[in-house]
């Protein structure tokens, strides 16, 4: 099982060996590998690399003292990044959009291309003209974080913002309690994409050639995001498709294609 080493825990990455350029996945919130299980034939030929997050399965609990820290998981995908003898190509979604950006501003001669599915950078949030949605979105972050809100709660209200109201109570009582094992870990990632201040002129000078797909049915906090960052990177191509945030596993036939010819 491939591991490596991030300040004393050991972190699993899904590989599998091919002659063509690496490609890392970078999955979202609450998701391993298997999110690109459709993917994975498409990619064929190719080196693929996807590291499993902090908590997930496969990877260490949190072993340090006080709150988790989620940035574990950056400098993983970051030491992954560092081993590979050639660029690579990165194919993301939402917190792996988050992460891939980080790494393409820190290391622009390691990364070829990038294709994300709706990013979340909520700092840009700071530079919409649309008072309303910035103060719509100041509401939704104090409901994630409400005082002793316990923790089915908050994955409720996580996971009905990004779909459908009452999405939660219909998942299935084995996703639940997977969801629920992971409620720690989802609640830290939340906490520092919710208040993440990073302005969005950090990210226009990154050059590399970057897809960036979304979808008007996602929340209209994340799909402002999108197009914000889209307004100050230097080359971009927005796609618009259906499916909402979770388009890129709910409908992936119409969503995953884009991502995919963009790195081909």
């Amino acid at each position: 099982m491939p591991r490596i080493e991030v300040e004393g825990h050991s972190f699993y990455y899904f590989e599998k060996e091919g002659v063509g350029r690496t490609v890392m996945l970078l999955c979202s919130t609450g998701l391993d590998s298997r999110q690109w299980s459709g993917l994975l034939p498409m990619l064929k030929g190719r080196r693929i690399i996807c590291p499993h997050y902090l908590c997930y399965s496969g990877t260490d609990n949190w072993k340090g003292d006080g709150e988790i820290n989620p940035w574990l998981d950056f400098l993983a995908a970051e030491s992954l990044l560092l081993s590979e003898d050639r660029s690579i190509d990165i194919i993301g979604h939402s917190y792996g959009g988050f992460i891939a950006l980080k790494l393409a501003k820190k290391y622009p001669e390691k990364i070829r291309k990038i294709a994300i599915h709706e990013p979340i950078l909520w700092g840009c949030l700071q530079f919409t003209e649309k008072e309303d949605l910035r103060d719509e979105f100041g509401e939704v972050t104090e409901t994630f974080f409400t005082e002793n809100l316990n923790p089915e709660d908050f994955l409720r209200d996580f996971v009905d913002y990004w779909n459908n109201t009452g999405t939660w109570d219909s998942m299935p009582e084995e996703r639940k309690k997977m969801w629920m094992n992971l409620q720690p870990k989802i609640l830290s990632e939340a906490r520092m994409l919710c208040y993440d201040k990073t302005p969005v002129s950090f990210y226009e000078n990154i050059q590399h050639p970057i897809l960036i797909t979304l979808s008007k049915e996602t929340p209209p906090h994340q799909y402002e995001v999108c197009k914000i960052v889209a307004s100050y990177l230097k080359n971009v191509k927005l796609v618009n498709v259906s499916g909402g945030h979770m388009g890129v596993i709910t409908k992936s036939k119409e969503v995953v294609p884009h991502l995919l010819d963009w790195i081909t």
